[in-house]
């Protein structure tokens, strides 16, 4: 009697973490979802507009130097893709509008291995300076978490935004707005 009962507690005991871990399990799973679903950024990885851009140099596809450096004064976007992203490949189709919002500068952050860049920007016929991002680096100096994700950088080599590119029309007024009030806090024109 007593070795059955032992028996049934232990297979309780059993079911119940069985239980307990798929209940984890699936709030994981469903916090993943929301973040794919939602394409948005956890609040707290994004570095937040006004902040300095972080710098960094590379070597595009081609074999050019690029550098953050390179593109003080001018607005810029650094878009960040991955081949296997489905989403990627409809950011990728809108370069024109992030070129034209980022008054034609744009850089396309790849974050896959070389070749597989290269069949990616000869699939689009990519325009613009791309850089295998093998290691993360740049990646992670900008904490960009999914993919597409775009950052929009001032003139003044500061964060204006980020946005997921497939989100554009809804952004817009955001960027508007960040980029005014940016301009006028320079100015001295905001209230405290």
């Amino acid at each position: 009697n007593i070795d059955s009962a032992l028996f049934q507690l232990s297979y309780a005991a059993l079911w119940i973490l069985v239980i307990l871990h798929s209940l984890v399990l699936l709030g994981v799973v469903g916090i993943v979802y929301q973040f794919k679903q939602s394409g948005s950024i956890p609040s707290s990885a994004e570095l937040a507009p006004g902040i300095e851009a972080p710098e960094f140099s590379a070597t595009d596809l081609e074999g050019i130097a690029i550098s953050s450096t390179q593109y003080a004064g001018r607005r810029t976007v650094l878009l960040f893709v991955s081949p296997s992203c489905r989403e990627c490949t409809d950011a990728l189709g809108d370069m024109t509008y992030l070129k034209r919002k980022a008054q034609g500068n744009a850089i396309v952050i790849c974050r896959a291995e070389r070749d597989e860049c290269i069949r990616l920007t000869q699939q689009h016929r990519l325009d613009v300076p791309v850089i295998a991002d093998e290691d993360n680096r740049i990646s992670l100096l900008y904490r960009v978490i999914l993919v597409p994700t775009a950052v929009l950088i001032s003139e003044d080599a500061r964060i204006l935004l980020y946005w997921v590119p497939s989100e554009l029309e809804e952004k817009e007024m955001e960027m508007l707005a960040s980029t005014t009030s940016l301009s006028q806090h320079e100015d001295g024109d905001a209230a405290p």
